[in-house]
């Protein structure tokens, strides 16, 4: 292969729109996320086996006093941390991560990522009832985004590597690369990109490569005997589905309504629910934690239809407690359990041939797909958890059921949507105002004019006008205004014609030829297409000068942006 031909190959694969070195990109996040979150993991689980004198993973073995305070001990050390680190670093989890990437151009601080890491330690190792995977999509994305704004990567692509980070960390977390992917497509970018889908897949399956290495495998972690219902079982499936979106529902609600709660402080919000976790672990222990070990139990039938019932109750309650009063970790696996505890009931109730063990797989994808709006994610998760694609008919009619019971009879959006809310935050569900907003003028300015200034010198103006530039930015009390060169070339030479004694002043002079309808909206910071799009709808603005670095400005003209959203090419 020829020099030149090397150098065109580089020259590609370098690219700042390149698939490839996104996708090199990708690789990497999986592998450092999966780093990461290993040790996350293995580090909750020294902690519990140092907390349970038989080394159980789980609080059961625990005495009931240990249960009723190792809550309470560990809120107070949560407001410990919470007074004594800064409060910007204080908002955490999968609502940052969506804030973050909506508002905040996918910038995520790494004093948030740092604080979450610790904080949920706390929380999960204290037995309150939440999950690991918020703080795993925290701690990917904000790995993902460190190393993006460290390659000074496009704001675009800076979401596209959030997104690698969120899947990443799914991942990792539960060996799913594939409900890792759309975890991340559906809940936290809430788009499908074709431009995306290859990095995202390179970091989740990198990210399941290297935790399996560093921890062993735990695909099919639910791989027990499943007997799947019949076609003739599909009224039982129906209940099943309304059943999932009814405790979907109640949870969501339950949740809204915790978090509106006006307490004084924090420290209150925790206090209480260290006390209502314990008093609930006391009296049911497997509400306690991630939940893993009670999910396989009740997998493997080893609870009668009252304690099922008694564990759903205590779990539901004990969810809603701690993330509506603003415990700091995640709430996809306590959903599990719920759902789980949910289809196990069903399967116990219903006169069907299916097992219980399979309507409890179907029960958590129904819960989870209604709470989260993922009904991807979760079709996707019972597919590699349970190993058996004989579920997957079954699982859409929940699925379906589910997500029309929770959205379209009690009308309740995503859990994380909600959540936001409560915190003064919207974020749009719209696609188009979306894929609108995930795209920014710097990416699309142009650089190509010229700027005249009233600081220039004659000759400084002359030279400028002699410059080969299509667009001139003239700046004129206090106002930009966007001048085609040629208007100003033929004014410049009615200026060389004058009267020597008439001593026009060039500058004044070249300002006589600004149109009517010309002015530059000039933003100190960059903003995205649909914050374009409105600043444009003034009618006597015509382009919107931008920063791109420290160093550079950029034009996004009308016709520029017109020409950017109708033509063929990607938006990167």
């Amino acid at each position: 292969m020829t020099q030149p031909t090397l150098k065109r190959w580089q020259s590609k694969l370098l690219h700042s729109n390149s698939l490839a070195l996104l996708s090199c990109f990708g690789i990497l996040i999986g592998i450092s996320t999966s780093l990461v979150i290993a040790l996350f993991m293995v580090s909750i689980e020294l902690v519990l086996s140092l907390l349970n004198d038989s080394h159980q993973a789980g609080f059961g073995s625990l005495a009931p006093l240990a249960r009723a305070s190792l809550p309470i001990a560990g809120a107070i050390i949560l407001i410990l941390l919470y007074r004594n680190t800064n409060s910007r670093y204080h908002d955490v989890g999968i609502t940052h991560v969506i804030d973050r990437l909506q508002i905040g151009r996918g910038k995520i601080p790494l004093g948030n990522t740092l604080f979450q890491l610790v904080s949920a330690q706390i929380a999960l190792a204290s037995g309150f009832s939440m999950g690991k995977e918020g703080p795993a999509v925290h701690v990917g994305s904000g790995i993902a985004s460190k190393l993006g704004r460290m390659m000074h990567r496009s704001p675009s692509q800076l979401r596209l590597l959030t997104g690698c980070g969120t899947a990443a960390a799914i991942s990792a977390a539960f060996d799913t690369p594939l409900a890792g992917v759309m975890f991340a497509m559906e809940v936290v970018l809430m788009e499908y990109s074709l431009m995306g889908f290859i990095p995202i897949i390179a970091a989740s399956v990198t990210a399941a490569v290297v935790t399996d290495f560093l921890i062993g495998g735990r695909s099919g972690l639910f791989a027990v005997d499943i007997v799947p219902a019949g076609l003739t079982e599909t009224p039982f499936l129906l209940v099943t589905g309304i059943a999932t979106g009814l405790v979907a529902a109640a949870l969501h609600r339950l949740i809204k309504r915790l978090a509106a709660i006006d307490l004084v402080s924090r420290d209150s919000k925790l206090i209480i629910a260290g006390i209502m976790t314990g008093l609930l672990g006391m009296l049911v222990p497997q509400m306690m934690g991630l939940g893993y070990g009670v999910m396989e139990s009740i997998l493997n039938g080893e609870f009668a239809l009252w304690y099922l019932i008694a564990i759903l109750a205590a779990k539901l309650l004990a969810t809603g407690i701690a993330v509506g009063l603003g415990v700091p970790a995640g709430i996809v696996a306590p959903s599990l359990v719920i759902g789980m505890a949910t289809g196990a009931i069903a399967g116990a109730i219903l006169p069907g041939s299916g097992s219980d063990s399979f309507y409890a797989l179907i029960g958590m994808a129904g819960v989870m797909s209604a709470l989260l709006h993922a009904p991807l994610a979760a079709l996707t998760a019972v597919l590699e958890l349970s190993l058996n694609a004989e579920m997957m008919f079954h699982t859409m009619v929940v699925v379906v059921l589910a997500n029309l019971t929770c959205q379209a009879i009690f009308l309740q959006p995503s859990i994380f949507q909600t959540m936001l809310s409560l915190k003064g935050l919207q974020i749009s569900t719209h696609p188009v105002r979306n894929a609108l907003a995930s795209r920014f003028l710097s990416e699309i300015a142009i650089t190509k004019f010229v700027v005249i200034h009233d600081q220039m010198d004659t000759e400084s103006i002359e030279q400028m006008l002699h410059v080969k530039k299509r667009l001139v930015i003239y700046r004129y009390a206090a106002e930009s205004y966007l001048i085609p060169h040629k208007a100003l070339k033929k004014q410049y030479e009615k200026w060389l014609h004058l009267d020597p004694d008439d001593d026009v002043n060039l500058y004044q002079y070249l300002s006589k030829v600004i149109p009517a309808r010309s002015r530059i909206s000039v933003l100190q910071q960059d903003a995205s297409l649909l914050e374009g799009i409105k600043t444009l709808q003034n009618d006597d603005v015509v382009a919107i000068q931008v920063p791109i670095d420290a160093f550079r400005i950029g034009l996004v003209t009308r016709a520029k942006l017109s020409t950017e959203l109708t033509s063929e090419s990607e938006l990167n």
